[in-house]
């Protein structure tokens, strides 16, 4: 079986004040969905926020540019959110079940790429998004009292929890609205950076060599 592997532009999927999401199709090229790899870009403008979400698939992602990213992060079978921060040549895992926000707090664009094995997914080769909030979220499909159950909270929480949020995806954020700080400690131990890494083995006038060590 033969594959169109010309290099394409990813597809938009949202374009917002807040910046926009753009993905690689599985139905446009089928050589992921064979390979069963998704493929997606998230692009934030100074001030943009990536709603509260959650993915079918495990992925890896990669910061193409910027310096002032954030990402908040509950990591499955947890409860307690981690705040890291990213710069270019980050790379940071995202696992499956995974609920996060993306938030880019500098004044030039952010951007990064998520590649990710989708062998689970919804659709091979592509990731399939849940949000919590915003006009698609999914706690506005519960009733206010099960959220108040859930959330312990009174209907009137309960209602502004799910509803307050108008915003699609991704958003702009106003001047002035607090974000918390990132976790020096955590963003050393969950994010590394491909441009800082040092090669294995340097041989002047000859070259550099990354990988295993050497002498194995």
């Amino acid at each position: 079986m033969e594959f169109e592997l010309t290099p394409r532009l990813a597809e938009t999927i949202f374009e917002g004040d807040g910046g926009g999401y753009y993905s690689w199709s599985s139905s446009k090229y089928p050589a992921l969905g064979e390979a069963k790899v998704g493929a997606g870009k998230l692009v934030l403008h100074p001030r943009g926020f990536a709603l509260p979400h959650y993915a079918d698939s495990s992925k890896l992602g990669y910061v193409l540019q910027g310096s002032d990213g954030v990402v908040g992060m509950v990591l499955p079978n947890t409860s307690e959110e981690v705040v890291l921060k990213l710069k270019k040549g980050d790379v940071i895992p995202v696992p499956t079940g995974s609920v996060s926000w993306w938030f880019n707090g500098g004044d030039s664009e952010f951007a990064m790429v998520f590649l990710g094995e989708t062998s689970k997914s919804y659709i091979s080769g592509e990731f399939t998004y849940f949000f919590l909030s915003g006009a698609q979220g999914i706690m506005a499909g519960f009733s206010p009292e099960f959220l108040s159950l859930a959330y312990n909270t009174d209907k009137n929480g309960a209602n502004k929890l799910a509803k307050s949020q108008t915003g699609v995806l991704i958003i702009k954020l106003q001047e002035g609205k607090c974000m918390p700080e990132p976790n020096a400690e955590k963003t050393g131990k969950l994010v590394y950076n491909i441009d800082a890494a040092l090669p294995d083995l340097r041989v002047k006038n000859g070259g550099a060599w990354e990988g295993e060590s050497v002498g194995k």
